[in-house]
Protein backbone atom coordinates (compact mmCIF):
# COMPACT_ATOMS: atom_id res chain seq x y z
CA UNK A 1 0.00 0.00 0.00
CA UNK A 2 1.20 3.14 -0.82
CA UNK A 3 0.46 7.34 0.31
CA UNK A 4 -3.07 7.41 -1.76
CA UNK A 5 -3.87 4.14 -0.70
CA UNK A 6 -3.33 5.07 2.82
CA UNK A 7 -5.24 8.83 2.16
CA UNK A 8 -7.98 6.78 0.74
CA UNK A 9 -8.65 4.99 3.81
CA UNK A 10 -8.21 8.13 6.39
CA UNK A 11 -10.40 9.67 3.84
CA UNK A 12 -13.61 7.20 4.50
CA UNK A 13 -13.68 8.93 8.01
CA UNK A 14 -16.47 11.20 8.70
CA UNK A 15 -13.98 12.79 11.13
CA UNK A 16 -11.58 14.09 8.13
CA UNK A 17 -12.51 16.77 5.44
CA UNK A 18 -9.49 15.92 3.79
CA UNK A 19 -5.97 14.48 3.16
CA UNK A 20 -3.43 15.52 1.37
CA UNK A 21 0.42 14.00 1.03
CA UNK A 22 3.44 16.11 2.49
CA UNK A 23 5.98 15.34 0.95
CA UNK A 24 9.13 17.52 -1.05
CA UNK A 25 9.54 21.00 -0.66
CA UNK A 26 6.43 21.64 0.79
CA UNK A 27 7.49 19.17 3.61
CA UNK A 28 10.38 20.82 4.78
CA UNK A 29 8.59 24.30 4.48
CA UNK A 30 6.05 22.59 7.12
CA UNK A 31 8.54 21.17 8.94
CA UNK A 32 11.29 24.40 9.18
CA UNK A 33 8.11 26.67 10.43
CA UNK A 34 6.75 23.69 13.22
CA UNK A 35 10.89 24.03 13.78
CA UNK A 36 10.98 27.56 14.21
CA UNK A 37 8.38 26.85 17.43
CA UNK A 38 10.75 27.50 20.26
CA UNK A 39 8.22 28.41 22.91
CA UNK A 40 4.87 27.39 23.88
CA UNK A 41 1.90 29.79 24.73
CA UNK A 42 3.21 30.17 28.38
CA UNK A 43 6.68 31.67 27.08
CA UNK A 44 8.18 28.36 28.23
CA UNK A 45 10.93 26.83 26.20
CA UNK A 46 9.53 24.21 23.49
CA UNK A 47 10.70 20.91 22.76
CA UNK A 48 9.23 19.21 19.90
CA UNK A 49 9.60 15.40 19.79
CA UNK A 50 6.40 14.81 17.75
CA UNK A 51 8.29 16.93 15.13
CA UNK A 52 11.36 15.13 15.45
CA UNK A 53 9.05 11.51 15.13
CA UNK A 54 7.64 13.25 12.30
CA UNK A 55 11.05 14.12 10.54
CA UNK A 56 11.90 10.24 10.82
CA UNK A 57 9.26 8.71 8.88
CA UNK A 58 9.63 8.17 5.16
CA UNK A 59 5.50 9.20 4.53
CA UNK A 60 3.77 11.88 5.59
CA UNK A 61 0.05 12.97 5.52
CA UNK A 62 -1.62 16.08 6.15
CA UNK A 63 -5.08 15.80 7.51
CA UNK A 64 -7.98 18.39 8.07
CA UNK A 65 -10.29 16.87 10.34
CA UNK A 66 -13.71 18.47 12.66
CA UNK A 67 -11.70 18.54 16.11
CA UNK A 68 -9.24 15.78 17.65
CA UNK A 69 -9.30 13.19 14.98
CA UNK A 70 -7.86 10.78 17.33
CA UNK A 71 -8.45 11.47 21.02
CA UNK A 72 -5.79 10.52 23.13
CA UNK A 73 -4.59 8.29 25.46
CA UNK A 74 -1.52 8.46 26.64
CA UNK A 75 0.56 11.48 27.04
CA UNK A 76 1.09 14.17 24.53
CA UNK A 77 2.58 17.09 26.95
CA UNK A 78 4.69 17.08 29.68
CA UNK A 79 6.79 19.40 31.38
CA UNK A 80 10.33 18.68 32.49
CA UNK A 81 13.16 20.50 34.44
CA UNK A 82 16.35 21.52 33.84
CA UNK A 83 17.51 18.45 35.40
CA UNK A 84 14.81 16.00 33.18
CA UNK A 85 12.49 14.82 36.07
CA UNK A 86 8.66 15.15 34.89
CA UNK A 87 7.30 18.02 36.41
CA UNK A 88 3.96 18.12 34.72
CA UNK A 89 1.75 16.25 31.83
CA UNK A 90 -1.67 16.71 29.96
CA UNK A 91 -4.25 14.15 31.76
CA UNK A 92 -6.31 12.83 28.79
CA UNK A 93 -9.80 12.08 29.49
CA UNK A 94 -9.89 8.08 29.92
CA UNK A 95 -6.58 8.72 32.20
CA UNK A 96 -8.48 10.98 34.66
CA UNK A 97 -9.98 9.08 37.52
CA UNK A 98 -5.94 7.74 38.07
CA UNK A 99 -5.18 11.55 38.63
CA UNK A 100 -7.85 13.25 40.01
CA UNK A 101 -7.50 12.46 43.57
CA UNK A 102 -3.94 12.66 43.95
CA UNK A 103 -3.23 14.94 46.86
CA UNK A 104 0.14 15.92 45.35
CA UNK A 105 -1.18 17.17 41.92
CA UNK A 106 -1.59 21.13 41.81
CA UNK A 107 -3.69 21.37 38.46
CA UNK A 108 -2.66 23.97 35.81
CA UNK A 109 -6.53 23.71 34.25
CA UNK A 110 -8.89 21.34 33.86
CA UNK A 111 -6.70 18.35 32.62
CA UNK A 112 -3.13 19.62 32.89
CA UNK A 113 -1.53 17.97 36.31
CA UNK A 114 1.80 19.53 38.15
CA UNK A 115 3.93 17.69 40.96
CA UNK A 116 5.59 20.83 41.75
CA UNK A 117 7.49 19.03 44.82
CA UNK A 118 9.57 16.74 41.98
CA UNK A 119 11.16 19.94 40.64
CA UNK A 120 14.66 19.84 41.15
CA UNK A 121 15.88 22.89 39.16
CA UNK A 122 13.73 26.61 38.18
CA UNK A 123 14.37 26.26 34.71
CA UNK A 124 11.19 24.13 32.79
CA UNK A 125 10.38 23.17 29.02
CA UNK A 126 7.54 22.20 27.45
CA UNK A 127 7.51 18.66 25.75
CA UNK A 128 5.33 17.84 22.93
CA UNK A 129 5.53 13.93 22.48
CA UNK A 130 4.02 12.25 19.32
CA UNK A 131 0.76 10.51 19.87
CA UNK A 132 0.66 7.14 18.29
CA UNK A 133 -2.31 7.52 15.36
CA UNK A 134 -4.44 3.93 15.62
CA UNK A 135 -6.40 4.91 12.22
CA UNK A 136 -3.58 3.13 9.85
CA UNK A 137 -1.41 0.18 10.92
CA UNK A 138 -0.10 -3.07 9.70
CA UNK A 139 -2.86 -4.28 7.84
CA UNK A 140 -2.66 -1.02 5.54
CA UNK A 141 1.19 -1.96 5.14
CA UNK A 142 2.02 1.19 7.63
CA UNK A 143 4.69 1.10 10.29
CA UNK A 144 4.86 3.12 13.74
CA UNK A 145 2.26 5.88 12.80
CA UNK A 146 2.55 8.92 14.75
CA UNK A 147 0.19 12.15 15.04
CA UNK A 148 1.14 15.42 15.44
CA UNK A 149 -0.73 18.58 16.30
CA UNK A 150 0.58 21.71 14.39
CA UNK A 151 1.08 24.92 16.19
CA UNK A 152 -0.65 27.87 15.38
CA UNK A 153 1.48 29.28 12.38
CA UNK A 154 2.16 26.05 10.83
CA UNK A 155 -1.64 25.04 11.25
CA UNK A 156 -2.21 28.09 8.56
CA UNK A 157 0.61 27.13 5.97
CA UNK A 158 -1.20 24.06 5.71
CA UNK A 159 -4.69 25.45 5.24
CA UNK A 160 -3.28 28.53 2.91
CA UNK A 161 -1.50 25.99 1.18
CA UNK A 162 -4.18 23.24 0.60
CA UNK A 163 -7.33 26.06 0.19
CA UNK A 164 -8.58 25.12 3.55
CA UNK A 165 -10.42 28.44 5.69
CA UNK A 166 -8.12 29.69 7.79
CA UNK A 167 -10.93 31.14 10.08
CA UNK A 168 -12.82 27.93 10.30
CA UNK A 169 -12.77 26.59 14.17
CA UNK A 170 -14.30 23.40 13.31
CA UNK A 171 -11.30 22.54 11.08
CA UNK A 172 -8.14 21.25 12.52
CA UNK A 173 -5.07 20.11 11.10
CA UNK A 174 -2.86 17.56 11.90
CA UNK A 175 0.15 15.78 10.18
CA UNK A 176 0.24 12.17 10.32
CA UNK A 177 3.56 10.54 9.33
CA UNK A 178 4.65 6.80 9.07
CA UNK A 179 6.90 4.21 7.20
CA UNK A 180 5.24 1.91 4.62
CA UNK A 181 6.48 -1.91 4.27
CA UNK A 182 6.95 -2.78 0.97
Amino acid sequence: MGVEEVISKLCKDAAIKAAFPLDGDFFREVVEEEGAVDECTMGMPLDNRALEAVKKKKSAVCIFCYGTFEVPTDHVMMMEDGCGNIVGHDVPSCLMCKYKDDPDIVWLCDDFAMYPHKACSQEMIMVMLPQKAKCVGKEEGVRDPVLLYPATSTDILLRKHFGIPIDDPKIASAIIAFDIDF
